[in-house]
């Protein structure tokens, strides 16, 4: 049996912070990787209140959305930051939870060629089953429509051979940029890993998180 953890922070709040204490960011590492892989990240952004959830990479990926879903699922208003797989968990997320803006970190939104192929040399490796390119993940996922702000960063050094085309050591450019008619694109010049300890990486969170929150201040959509 595996346990799953769920860590949460709070600080106090003045009242005039108050529509801020209603949204929690909810944090989803990348596959085969843990929450302290947002350590960096986290830290530096300090929000006030966040989630970390966890899961398995050797599951399939809705018994991993399902289980994130659940950790996550009591929240009302939510702004989602996704590593590489978390961000099509986070994509996948905008259809169970109120999700107010993400953040995207190097994810695959149109898959992996070198998966396809991959997933012949390693078969029982789940991972290369649900991020192929016709893999359902990837293919449901462009059909889920995106209506909250969108930040996707595109870490673009580090590129080995084995992949087609320009990619980070772990992904390509093309597929990380695939839905970029619906979501503001952000390259920075750094590997797949590097990018998780980026201060650019980190304004343009603050920044999206930020534009998220003056919006609902105005509208004051969550309660």
């Amino acid at each position: 049996m595996k346990w799953y953890q769920i860590f949460r922070k709070k600080r106090t709040r003045s009242n005039r912070d108050y529509r801020k204490r209603s949204i929690t960011v909810i944090w989803i590492h990348g596959a085969n990787q843990s929450r302290y892989s947002f350590n960096y990240l986290s830290e530096k952004c300090n929000f006030d209140e966040e989630v970390f959830v966890d899961y398995d990479s050797a599951n399939k990926f809705y018994e991993n959305l399902n289980l994130i879903y659940n950790q996550v699922s009591h929240l009302d208003c939510c702004f989602l930051i996704g590593h590489s797989m978390g961000g099509i968990y986070a994509l996948h997320l905008l259809k169970k939870l109120n999700v107010m803006g993400v953040v995207s970190i190097s994810t695959p939104f149109n898959g992996s060629r070198t998966a396809d192929w991959a997933k012949f040399v390693v078969p029982k490796y789940q991972l290369f089953k649900d991020v192929g390119r016709k893999s359902d993940p990837i293919t449901s996922g462009h059909k889920i429509d995106i209506s909250c702000p969108w930040t996707q960063i595109v870490s673009t050094s580090g590129g080995v051979p084995y992949h087609e085309g320009p990619n980070d050591g772990v992904c390509t450019t093309a597929s990380m940029e695939y839905r970029q008619a619906d979501m503001e694109i952000a390259r920075i010049a750094t590997t797949h890993f590097e990018v998780m300890v980026s201060p650019a990486v980190k304004e343009r969170i603050t920044e999206t998180y930020e534009n998220v929150l003056a919006k609902l201040i105005d509208i004051s959509t969550c309660p």
